[in-house]
């Protein structure tokens, strides 16, 4: 920059003493001089436009690069996210024909076969103090998508059209200056309740829980106000359509709250709660699920994971809460990372249905068994193949005190065992 503007101060006397005159004064030497100052001159200029290009600034005729987007103010610091899920599934019960399912499961449905399990883009602009507007949205699509579309949402398999696409989360959030700031949520978003989430990449097995399928919802349209209490976790509490819903389908809402505590380091307690009239056109009946997970980070490689839930609905009975038909189940989850690439994960899971009340599932001769105990058994191995990619072998095994499970195309047993292999892109 300096010799730009000694260059500029010569030129500039050259000026005032007339161009013509100047160069009759000159000398050959001279001349050939102020010829190659003049090219650094023109170099140096083309070298700062090329940098105001690149930072994205504005170059030196005034012009915006055309070679550089901005964003808009509104949207700085906005990031994007996303996966693509693939398995294969196979079933061991006899002939595992092709028109049954695995009874119990929520994803991993298919006895036998690949399946696009899920893909997802998501789209984020965090709240700051700095920023305190933000929002999110998660567009999913695959075989899971069916299964966790929301009613009201487009069509459902429900109505006999398969839908492979779901607006899983899309919310506004905006943090209030109000003490240490105060989180509005206002949208869809998933549930505050469960250890484990709707994608897989965020869990420790492939194949889910009977409570992450049974006894807590997907996903909520409502409001949710959010406080942190210090270095103690925060406090969340709000107001929600109902269970899986995006138009209510009675009149009454559903209250829905969470307290998470970290009572010591490596140790996080989340008490979660729901309760409100989830039948259509009955504000009476209402659903009340109580969820507690407990995690302890006990070293840098092992983990552990409990999950307790218990719920109960009226559902037509004429008293409510600990005489109604109720659900219980626990989950004891570990984890230990071998090394930087490879771990291994377990699950042990008890699920008691009563009455058959969220399973539904039928037995010989089509009956309908009450009071169904589940367990289940899994052991998952995960590799990161790459820094975007991940692969997992699981095996499971599934028991029931009823004969639920399919053996064969004519057969139930009490049993089931599954192997999958799973792969996984992120970004």
């Amino acid at each position: 920059m300096r010799s730009r503007w000694g260059l500029l101060v010569a030129l500039g006397l050259v000026g005032l003493t007339g161009q013509a005159g100047a160069e009759d004064a000159m000398t050959a030497g001279d001349k050939a001089e102020l010829q190659l100052l003049k090219e650094r001159m023109a170099k140096l200029e083309r070298k700062i436009e090329s940098q105001e290009a690149f930072s994205g600034g504005i170059s030196s005729t005034g012009e915006k690069p055309t070679a550089m987007m901005e964003l808009p103010s509104g949207l700085q610091g906005l990031g994007m996210s996303g996966f693509v899920d693939t398995s294969f599934v196979y079933n061991f019960a006899e002939g595992n024909p092709a028109t049954r399912t695995n009874r119990g499961r929520v994803f991993d449905v298919n006895p036998s076969g690949f399946a696009i399990q899920a893909a997802e883009i998501a789209i984020e602009k965090p709240v700051s103090d700095e920023s305190p507007i933000g929002f999110r949205t998660d567009l999913y699509f695959g075989d899971d998508a069916e299964l966790i579309h929301s009613t009201g949402l487009g069509e459902t398999a429900a109505t006999g059209v398969a839908d492979h696409f779901d607006l899983q989360q899309a919310y506004v959030v905006a943090r209030a200056p109000i003490g240490a700031g105060i989180d509005f949520k206002v949208g869809k978003f998933v549930t505050l309740l469960g250890a484990e989430v709707i994608e897989s990449l965020a869990n420790w097995n492939f194949s889910r829980s009977y409570m992450f399928g049974f006894a807590i919802p997907f996903t909520h349209t409502g409001a949710l106000v959010s406080y942190p209490i210090g270095e103690l976790g925060s406090v969340t509490g709000g107001v929600v359509n109902g269970w899986d819903i995006v138009d209510d389908n009675n009149n009454f809402k559903s209250l829905i709250g969470n307290i998470t505590l970290t009572p010591m380091e490596g140790v996080t307690l989340a008490v979660n709660g729901i309760t409100g009239a989830e039948q259509a056109q009955n504000n009476r009946d209402d659903r009340t699920v109580v969820d507690v997970v407990a995690s302890w980070q006990a070293t840098d490689k092992l983990a552990f994971v409990a999950n307790y839930d218990y719920g109960f609905e009226s559902a037509g009975k004429s008293v409510a809460g600990f005489d109604s038909k109720n659900w219980t189940g626990l989950a004891l989850y570990a984890k230990y990372d071998i090394n930087d690439k490879w771990a291994m994960a377990g699950r042990v899971e008890w699920f008691d249905d009563k009455d058959n009340f969220r399973t539904g599932l039928t037995s010989v001769g089509g009956a309908t068994p009450s009071d169904i105990d589940f367990y289940g058994y899994t052991l998952t191995s995960q590799w990161k193949l790459h820094e975007h990619v991940l692969a997992r072998l699981e095996y499971r095994h599934d028991k029931a005190d009823e004969q639920v499970f399919f053996q064969d195309t004519t057969g139930f047993t009490t049993y089931q065992d599954t192997i999958a292999a799973e792969m996984i892109y992120h970004f």
